[in-house]
Order: C-alpha cells, then sequence, then structure tokens
C-alpha cells in the first residue's frame, strides 16, 4: 500500500475544527477523534466508495455543525444538476487525497482535502454523512467547504444562495419575504408566479424560517432560524404547494396542513404530484399560505449561460470609497457605463445585476448599487431622483442584487456601487446579466 496523503494545510486538530481553539464552539467538541476513511467504515463493515449510486436529496444529512445553509444547497444541487461538477476525483482512492472545486469571486477554484474524518464518541463521522453509509462525497465535500473558510466552525451560519453560487457560479439573491414591496408581490399574486418561472428556468432555490435558535421547532415542526430546500413549486387543481426538506434528514417536519399524514392527501393529488408520503425523511409539502406564515426567506441562484454575463471588478480604496448617495463624496466611487450595442442600442434592457464584495477578513459591509441615466457620463454628487433608473437595497451581505429593464439610450447608463459608509474599504465584483447585446466597461475618474 502506496503512502497515504495527508493534508498539512488541514490537518486532524483542533485548529481545523475551531476559528479559535482557545475558545471552541461547545457543539464541536462533539468531535471525539480523527481516523481515515477506510477504518471509519471497516468498523461499520463497508467498503468505502465515493459514490454509491446516483446522488439524490435524501442522501444529505446534517450532523452536529449548524451547516444547514450549506447542506439544503446541496440537495437542492442533487436534485437539479450533477453534484460531480463539483467533485473532481471520480472515485475512492487508498491514498486519500480528493479534489472539490468551488466558485469564488467568479472564478473556478480547487481544493485538496485528505479522508481524515471527525467521529464523535460512537466513532462515527460526527458532521454531514450521505444516508446511503458506505458514500463519501457529502463529509469531504463539506470538509473541503469547511478548508476553503478556514475551518469547520466557520461554517457556523450562513445564507442559502451563497453556497449555490459557490457551487455553481450563478447568480444569488435573497427575497425577504417581510418586505413591503414583497408584500405587495405576495398580495398579487406576483412573487408566486416568480418563484414557478424561476423552477420551470433551472434556477435553484432554498427558503428560511424566522430568526431563532435551531434548537426550537415550531409547534407545527419548523425549525427556527434554519435552512430547507426548496424542490418543487407546484399549482394543480388550483392548490398552490411547495415541497422542502430539512437537512437534518428525520422526523422533523411541517405537521400541518398536507403534511406526509395529513387528510388533504387525495390519491388523485398524490397521482398528480407523483408522491409517495416516507415518514421521516425530511421531506415534506405545505400550502403557498402557510409557507408565508412560516418562512421569512427564499434564496435563488440564477443559473445564466455565460453568454449572457458580463462581469467588471473594482474596488473601494481611499477616496474612492465614497459611500452611498447620502453623501456628497458619492461620486467618487468606481462608476461603469452599460449600454446596448449595434441593433440592441435602441431596445430595452432586461438586466438582472450582482453586486458582490470580498469579505478579506472582515464583517460584510452594507453595499449596494445605483443605475444612473446619466447620457455615458459619471454621476455628479447630489442625485436627483429623475435621473435615478433602478437601484438595489443595500444589504450586510457578501452580495445583493437586482432586476430591472431600462430604456433604450444608445448613451447607456452609469451603474454605481457603494458601500453604505465612506471608507469601508474593499474589492467587489459587478455582474450583469441580459440576453441584450451590452457592453460594460469602467469610466475613467
Amino acid at each position: 500500500m502506496g503512502v497515504k496523503f495527508t493534508d498539512e494545510q488541514f490537518p486532524p486538530c483542533p485548529k481545523s475544527l475551531f476559528i479559535n481553539s482557545s475558545r471552541p464552539l461547545q457543539k464541536l467538541l462533539a468531535v471525539n477523534d480523527w481516523d481515515r476513511a477506510e477504518n471509519v467504515f471497516k468498523k461499520a463493515n463497508k467498503k468505502p466508495r465515493l459514490f454509491s449510486g446516483p446522488t439524490k436529496p435524501q442522501d444529505v444529512r446534517q450532523g452536529a455543525l449548524g451547516d444547514c445553509w450549506f447542506l439544503s444547497a446541496v440537495a437542492v444541487l442533487t436534485e437539479e444538476r450533477e453534484i460531480k461538477d463539483v467533485v473532481i476525483t471520480p472515485e475512492y482512492n487508498e491514498e486519500g487525497i480528493y479534489t472539490f472545486r468551488f466558485c469564488i469571486q467568479g472564478e473556478w477554484q480547487p481544493v485538496i482535502v485528505d479522508d481524515w474524518i471527525p467521529l464523535n464518541a460512537k466513532r462515527k463521522p460526527a458532521f454531514a454523512m450521505s444516508k446511503k453509509e458506505d458514500e463519501l462525497w457529502l463529509t469531504l465535500l463539506e470538509k473541503a467547504y469547511a478548508k476553503l473558510h478556514g475551518s469547520y466552525e466557520a461554517l457556523e451560519g450562513g445564507v442559502v444562495q451563497d453556497a449555490l453560487v459557490d457551487l455553481t457560479g450563478g447568480a444569488g439573491e435573497e427575497i425577504d419575504m417581510r418586505n413591503q414591496d414583497k408584500q405587495l408581490e405576495i398580495a398579487s399574486g406576483r412573487l408566486w408566479s416568480q418563484l414557478m418561472r424561476f423552477k420551470e428556468e433551472g434556477f435553484l432555490l432554498g427558503v428560511g424560517s424566522p430568526s431563532g435558535s435551531d434548537t426550537e421547532i415550531s409547534p407545527n415542526g419548523i425549525v427556527q432560524s434554519h435552512a430547507y430546500s426548496l424542490l418543487q413549486v407546484r399549482e394543480v387543481d388550483g392548490h398552490k404547494l411547495l415541497q422542502m426538506r430539512n437537512p437534518w434528514g428525520n422526523s422533523v417536519e411541517w405537521s400541518g396542513p398536507w403534511s406526509d399524514s395529513s387528510p388533504e392527501w387525495t390519491e388523485r393529488m398524490k397521482y398528480k404530484l407523483k408522491y409517495t408520503p416516507k415518514l421521516s425523511d425530511g421531506v415534506f409539502w405545505m400550502s403557498w399560505e402557510d409557507f408565508q406564515v412560516h418562512f421569512r426567506s427564499v434564496y435563488v441562484c440564477r443559473l445564466y449561460p455565460p453568454e449572457m454575463r458580463k462581469v467588471v471588478h473594482g474596488q473601494w480604496r481611499g477616496h474612492t470609497a465614497g459611500g452611498c448617495p447620502n453623501f456628497d463624496t458619492w461620486h467618487n466611487n468606481p462608476q461603469f457605463l452599460l449600454r446596448g450595442v449595434g441593433v440592441d442600442a435602441h431596445r430595452p434592457i432586461n438586466v438582472f445585476m450582482t453586486l458582490a464584495q470580498n469579505l478579506c477578513g472582515h464583517p460584510p459591509f452594507f453595499i449596494g448599487l445605483r443605475v444612473v441615466k446619466k447620457g455615458g457620463e459619471r454621476v455628479d454628487p447630489i442625485l436627483y431622483v429623475h435621473n435615478l433608473a433602478g437601484a438595489s437595497e443595500y444589504v450586510n451581505t457578501r452580495e445583493v442584487a437586482c432586476e430591472m429593464v431600462l430604456e433604450p439610450d444608445p448613451r447607456g447608463y452609469t451603474i454605481v456601487p457603494t458601500t453604505h459608509i465612506p471608507g469601508e474599504e474593499t474589492s467587489f465584483r459587478l455582474s450583469v446579466f441580459t440576453k441584450t447585446a451590452v457592453e460594460l466597461v469602467e469610466l475613467p475618474p
């Protein structure tokens, strides 16, 4: 047998578990030991495999780590796409070396890990593990993502769309259903139609429950401050229904109308939705009306072909960290010209934009962008409402997004990405997605 690989950058020791090993997160003390995959599976009388048949959302099981946001994204990916796009190593190997890839700041980045696995007191994997007990890919994918973030503890808490973007290279956004504008879209039926369209177009979706502790469970079985996969959005016989999955993969499920054992399930509805209720698998259906009560956010990862994407990079440094339009320094921010080209110069531009900040070890700044009708020139110190063509909200997340239709203007529009407060310095990536032929270039100071 050849020499087995041990990753010195992410070794089997406390520094790979904790952000600060002198102040360990209590729940991660569940890790009692580390061992090679071969030995872990041998004790369970299993022969390890990287994959044991096709991957399914039901395979994804969360462990002691609070990374439901990441595992929900993984479950969505197994439903809609090929997880092997992320897992580069094709099969189990005795050397214990595996390569994964994640899309970071728009670039695919390989991550290499060994097969040392953190174990609990029962000598079973302490964190994520496939339901198929001879399968390794999920445990090692989680390990690679932990290495990318510096430790397993760094995966405690996050948002589903960030993980989906990292896994696919797509464009992420969060729909906050408490937002006043979104409440109007719910009332008009527009948001439901939008979710239906997202699924039809193959976008990846997750959802989040209201804030609280993930040890709190509502009387109807919804874990608080928890991320779920959104597997299906369907309208059948006048019923608006959503199918979701708890990454715990156990009996903690919705117990209200349309739950596994509820009387709403007629034979006709089971047939139309091809649904066979299975108790204790974490998968359940819920009505759109109940969803609005029990969930707070919808996480979206839009997947576009490369030809629809334009990307530019910039940074807020020194005087170019000008802050939002509330400050008279805002016109010092980096600015970019977006305009249609060729025959599309005289057509409306239906566009989706994302602004992603580089976190660089600091908490996320409040960031946002403004799209200004300025004849292709840089903006003035004062932003007048009649010049504003579109905008995102300012949110303290890794990435913000907005969608708009820009009226035809051959001279183009000026996009201004900003932090909310002047002087907040970091780099950023601006991505524009549209079917229209456009150019996206930085305007000189």
